[in-house]
């Protein structure tokens, strides 16, 4: 039997994140109203941020965004 792929819409929107106690303009990737990540541009370098620390860097926004999507995947 295989399962079935299920849709998901994300959204992304500008919000203020916090990172290590400092308020930085960044988006938030969010599955209905669940924010799922958040992503902040630090050094010319996209940092994901989880619990308002810094998981890691990327290059592109689309391979922060990657990260996240399948980090979020993973855990559900």
């Amino acid at each position: 039997m295989s399962k079935k792929d299920k849709k998901i819409e994300i959204q992304i929107k500008d919000a203020k994140v916090i990172v290590n106690k400092a308020t930085i303009e960044g988006f938030e990737l969010l599955v209905g109203k669940k924010v799922i990540g958040q992503i902040v541009e630090i050094d010319g370098k996209f940092a994901v941020v989880d619990k308002e620390n810094v998981s890691g860097f990327h290059k592109k926004m689309d391979d922060a965004i990657a990260a996240i999507i399948e980090a979020y995947n993973l855990n559900h």
